[in-house]
């Protein structure tokens, strides 16, 4: 009992020095207008700290974790991969053939979580990414994402 007692006490102290989402984000509401945006089994959003920490994941774990068109050239990559040489400048979006026969696209959108009416922003960035036949072009996908992120509170 005292040794289960002393890894939760453990846990919790390792769970407060993770990073998060902003005070006042509600996770919930912001997975769930998030998923209304752009969510579909294609769809990754990640969300970090300006040191490249992620704070929040919505969409499909297969499609955060599976190499991808840049869609700039060279070696496919992850969204985190992404995520982490977008870590400054300003928001941008790109799109382009997945596959050999042009049926799928990549869709790809990052930059800094945009801040709502009236709030200062968050420090935070963000890349979205949505893969094949249907996928929505980068600025579609940057358009509507960041229309979530507003609407969440940030």
């Amino acid at each position: 009992m005292r040794r289960l007692a002393g890894l939760a006490v453990i846990a919790g102290l390792l769970a407060g020095c993770a990073p998060k989402l902003p005070d006042g984000i509600d996770e919930a509401r912001l997975t769930e207008l998030v998923g209304r945006a752009i969510g579909s089994p294609s769809t990754c959003v990640l969300i970090s700290d300006a040191a490249g920490k992620v704070v929040w994941r919505g969409g499909g774990y297969i499609t955060c974790a599976r190499n991808l068109p840049s869609c700039q050239g060279g070696a496919p990559v992850t969204a985190e991969a992404v995520l982490n040489t977008s870590l400054k400048g300003p928001s941008r979006f790109l799109s382009c053939p997945s596959d050999a026969g042009g049926a799928n696209t990549v869709g790809w959108a990052m930059g800094p979580v945009p801040a709502s009416e009236g709030k200062a922003p968050s420090g935070l960035r963000y890349v979205a990414v949505m893969e094949g036949e249907r996928a929505l072009p980068g600025r579609e996908v940057q358009d509507r994402v960041e229309h979530a992120f507003t609407r969440s509170g940030f």
